[in-house]
């Protein structure tokens, strides 16, 4: 039976669709017998046309023909909304008009020589509506197609039995539906959503059609889904917007959380399992709009002691401590790593010289304790950089980097749920209450947000200009006699020996009454007129990048020894001294530990430690540590992404005069130059430090 049912109404389908083929047919030829008639008195239309257009409204199209062709035309402005894109070569203008026709569903009325183009409405004529039911399987078919509305429900009620009753005023509203085998109710609901109309079925069985006001109030209803508007004027009124996404407007005030729970799920076709009654529950108020029915749940069951679980659309509710209620999960991290690294991985190796050194100077009772500070201050310098910039971190005081994460997330939202770390998998496993887990999965949520990464570029610039003269005359005994020696250009430094000073006065006497008389052999005479210039400029420029939060150093240096002797007496009565030299080194570096911090308006806050030592070549002791100097930059700056600022800068500049000579003709100008020497010495350094960072990402 169901296959002959099914066959009956294929064929009703196929003869529709043949009798409209027919009379499309049909009228194209009475347009063509009609235009073969007007084209003895409209020449136009046995021209041809050679037109090429793309894109084009289809009146702009027919109007251009028929001015370029003197055809008088009159063209429904609806035509503007019908773009055509066509290429006619060699085509007379009747035969445009008949394609135009039959392809874009026109028509063309005729007044005198006028033509009237414009859409084809065809004529309503009642048809033989295809229905089909199966009253023992509740099985019901129907092919609807523009068809009247009270036609069409009197054909359905008449074939099936059924009372369909529509308001007033829509019984010439024209509906399209196609249903296949589906029960009555649901091919009933389904022709009232697709038609725009609410359907209701009534105690009596009739089902009421009127013009539906809202989304939601689409498709059929019954006695059971009248709830809300039986509630509207009490104190409990709810009404579904949306039955796919579980979007309700709420107002009710001290209602049973039963209640709620109940009559909400029914009207939005919810399967649910409740294992504890939900009566001891409690009363709530809630007022909302396009609220979400899961999110309506959690808030109305936040302060009790049950809870809810969705498991495969189906809604558990019951204790919150319940094994059906409980469930784990994995979080990952999408962006943020679940181990919060507050400093990264140092080699170990300077840390140890560093605890030697600090070993030998504990064991070396030789050196003062002044001496012994200032040593073991350089040294430990270095590590100090990092120390500092540590200090000011957040999470220095946590055993495990994992709980510093954690430590984030507010007590109340982690209360009662168990939380493990999953490093390899950057995750969180979640076990507990499925609510509380979601509360936690969407705090995670919010503070899983990109870190940026910062790179710091670091300008360090270190100018030192030097300039010395030293002028003067040395006369002197040696103790042996003195060769001639020396330069005269471009420095002047020349020794003169007793022989050549004689030649020299042997050939000033004899002007006059003078006589000098001459030199011992050991009498030397140096002349010295130097002047020396240095310009010295070192430009560092280190690149760091770091983490937003977490700092960043680099170090670069240089490494030098000295000797500690250990001496240890042995015995009592025949004591033996045993000596042991250990060489120790220590550094000198160039350091800088910078720590970023992006604040929500995109500036950056830096904290900056620039550590600059070098050894002087200075000993106390040809075995003593080499003597340092050490010049530190500490900051903490607030700068825009991009912007170069100046940290800093350390000016040295010291100046010496100094100069001996013969008392009283040391000061006797012009000739003070014969019996004196004087020596300028002028020296000047700046370092200065440039810093800009900028925002990767």
């Amino acid at each position: 039976m169901k296959y002959i049912y099914t066959f009956v109404f294929l064929f009703f389908c196929l003869c529709s669709q043949f009798v409209q083929s027919q009379n499309q047919e049909q009228r194209i030829q009475k347009i063509e017998s009609t235009l073969d008639s007007l084209s003895n008195s409209i020449s136009g239309l046995s021209k041809k046309v050679d037109f090429s257009v793309s894109n084009t409204e289809l009146s702009t199209f027919i109007r251009a023909i028929a001015k370029n062709n003197k055809v008088n035309v009159s063209i429904d402005p609806a035509l503007q909304q019908i773009k055509v894109s066509h290429n006619f070569s060699d085509a007379t203008v009747k035969n445009v008009l008949l394609y135009l026709c039959k392809e874009y569903n026109l028509t063309i009325d005729f007044l005198g020589t006028i033509l009237s183009v414009k859409k084809y409405s065809p004529p309503y004529v009642p048809r033989d509506i295809g229905i089909v039911f199966d009253k023992e399987k509740d099985l019901f078919s129907v092919n609807l197609q523009n068809d009247t509305l009270h036609v069409a429900f009197k054909k359905i009620t008449d074939f099936t039995g059924k009372n369909l009753v529509f308001a007033p005023g829509i019984g010439n509203q024209t509906i399209s539906s196609y249903i296949k085998e589906k029960t009555f109710e649901s091919a009933i609901d389904k022709i009232a959503f697709s038609n725009n109309l609410s359907v209701t079925k009534t105690k009596d069985n009739y089902y009421l059609f009127e013009t539906a006001d809202a989304p939601n109030q689409k498709g059929i209803t019954d006695t059971r889904r009248q709830k809300p508007a039986r509630y509207r004027n009490s104190n409990f009124y709810f009404k579904v917007q949306d039955t796919i996404k579980q979007i309700i407007d709420v107002d009710f005030e001290n209602v049973a959380i039963a209640s709620i729970v109940k009559d909400i799920g029914f009207d939005l076709s919810i399967n649910m399992f409740t294992s504890t009654p939900l009566t001891s529950a409690g009363n709530a108020t809630v007022k909302a709009t396009n609220i979400t029915y899961d999110v309506l749940l959690a808030k109305i069951l936040e302060n009790t002691k049950f809870s809810y679980s969705k498991i495969d659309n189906i809604y558990y509710f019951g204790l919150k401590n319940q094994a059906s209620l409980t469930n784990s999960v994995t979080i990952p991290l999408l962006h943020r790593s679940i181990e919060i690294m507050n400093s990264p991985i140092q080699n170990n190796q300077n840390s140890d010289f560093n605890n030697r050194s600090s070993q030998t100077f504990n064991r070396n009772q030789n050196f003062s304790n002044q001496n012994y500070n200032q040593n073991n201050q350089f040294s430990n310098r270095n590590n100090s950089v990092n120390q500092n910039l540590n200090s000011r971190g957040t999470f220095q005081d946590y055993s495990n980097n994992t709980d510093a994460l954690l430590d984030l997330i507010p007590k109340k939202i982690k209360d009662s749920l168990s939380i493990t770390t999953d490093v390899e998998q950057n995750a969180f496993i979640v076990n507990g209450n499925t609510q509380k887990i979601e509360s936690f999965r969407k705090f995670l949520k919010s503070i899983d947000k990109p870190v940026p990464v910062i790179l710091i570029e670091v300008m360090i610039i270190e100018v030192s200009n030097s300039n010395s003269v030293s002028i003067g005359l040395d006369l002197g005994l040696g103790d042996s006699p003195a060769k001639d020696k020396g330069t005269v250009f471009p420095n002047t430094e020349v020794t003169l020996g007793s022989s050549s000073i004689n030649k020299i006065i042997g050939g000033l006497n004899g002007f006059g009454s003078l006589n000098v008389g001459k030199v011992v052999p050991n009498f030397y005479a140096k002349i010295k007129a130097l002047e020396t210039n240095g310009d010295l400029k070192i430009r560092s420029t280190p690149k760091l990048s770091t983490l937003n939060g977490h700092q960043a150093t680099l170090s670069r240096g240089e490494r030098s020894y000295y000797a500690v002797t250990q001496r240890d007496i042995i015995g009592s009565q025949n004591p033996q001294i045993s000596d042991v030299k250990n060489y120790y080194p220590i550094d000198a570096n160039l350091s800088i530990g910078i720590k970023p911090l992006v604040s929500g308006d995109g500036n950056i806050t830096l904290s900056i430690n620039v550590l600059q030592s070098s050894f002087n070549g200075e000993r106390i002791d040809p075995e003593a540590p080499p003597g340092m100097d050490s010049r530190e930059f500490t900051s903490t700056i607030r700068v825009k992404d991009k912007d170069v600022i100046i940290l800093g800068g350390i000016e040295e500049t010291s100046k010496n005069n100094s100069g001996s000579g013969v008392p009283f003709l040391a000061r006797i100008p012009l000739i003070k130059w014969l019996f004196s020497k004087r020596t300028r010495k002028a020296s000047k350094s700046k370092l200065s430090v440039l810093i800009k960072p900028t925002i990767i990402n």
